[in-house]
């Protein structure tokens, strides 16, 4: 903490011995040096930290803790660079975007697009080859129960092609209404992506199952939740994502921090130079993860930074 100029001097009157008397005046607090206030300011200089939303920065209720929040604007206001890798499409992640400080463009849609919110534009992204219909149609034969969200490209809202109770929670959640279709010819292409929305047991006993259905098409499928398991453009997933955001910011991956909690985050763990796990995170990115965080309902963005910050003044390794 930098320590600021006093002008509580306290002077004695002429001719008394101030030791005599038991006291000594006291000084001012020395003027810090220059070098010093520079480097408390650009601390974070050269860092970028990329946090997932659902399940690490959002606590249980979906909100963002003023303690996360505080950490970021001290973090980004100290010079680094801080964004959103998520999951969500740009218009349910832009409410927590614009109220948090991010000064780097964020990754959205599990890593098929890299959105800048300042320009409100796409700066990268993929969608998926036409062959993903015929795996969808072999999804969607052999498991009638199950349901499914297409997101077309740069669509604010999906078309729901099958409908239960997850698909239902999903929309109350995100705050969607409600778009049908009865065949996936009714949702316009190319598609960003393809989210199956079922009970996690269920998930559970039969993703092999659905996984066998691609039968040689180019795509990427990632467990993004219990409930919900997607289909995405081959080498799109967070990480690959990452390593292109690295790039265009020209940061070094040693200088990159990512925290997750999901097997979605799992390749984002992987690439960053620091992947931390939160304490309620899948098995899997707990046993990849360099470095494991708190519960993500106990601030887990504040506690990464006071690491960061620790590292960085040579306290902690």
């Amino acid at each position: 903490m930098l320590q600021t100029c006093s002008s509580n001097i306290i002077a004695f009157p002429p001719g008394e011995n101030n030791k005599a008397q038991g006291r000594e005046a006291v000084r001012p607090n020395p003027v810090p040096e220059r070098e010093d206030v520079d480097m408390d300011r650009n601390k974070f200089a050269g860092y970028l930290l990329v946090t997932d939303m659902d399940g690490t920065l959002l606590d249980s209720e979906k909100r963002i803790s003023p303690e996360n929040e505080a950490a970021i604007r001290r973090f980004t206001e100290q010079g680094g660079r801080f964004t959103l890798a998520t999951g969500r499409i740009a218009a349910s992640a832009k409410p927590y975007a614009d109220r948090l400080p991010l000064n780097a463009p964020a990754i959205l849609y599990n890593g098929v697009v890299i959105h800048d919110f300042k320009r409100g534009e796409n700066v990268w992204e993929q969608t998926l080859p036409v062959s993903c219909a015929g795996v969808l149609e072999r999804v969607k034969s052999k498991f009638p129960g199950i349901g499914i969200e297409i997101y077309p490209q740069g669509a604010d809202i999906p078309f729901f092609l099958q409908d239960n109770l997850m698909t239902e929670r999903h929309r109350r959640i995100e705050g969607f209404p409600e778009r049908p279709i009865s065949s996936p010819g009714e949702a316009p292409g190319p598609w960003s992506k393809i989210l199956f929305a079922w009970d996690p047991e269920l998930l559970d006993e039969y993703t092999d199952t659905i996984v066998a259905q691609t039968q040689g098409a180019e795509i990427e499928w990632v467990r993004s939740d219990d409930r919900y398991l997607e289909i995405l453009p081959f080498g799109a997933t967070k990480g690959h994502a990452l390593e292109r955001l690295m790039d265009m910011l020209d940061i070094p991956r040693e200088n990159t921090i990512a925290l997750g909690d999901h097997l979605n985050d799992l390749e984002m763990i992987r690439r960053a130079g620091t992947g931390i796990a939160v304490a309620n995170a899948h098995p899997n990115l707990l046993s990849e993860a360099k470095r494991r965080g708190v519960h993500h309902n106990e601030h887990a963005i504040a506690d990464a930074v006071a690491w960061l910050e620790r590292r960085i003044d040579g306290e902690e390794a």
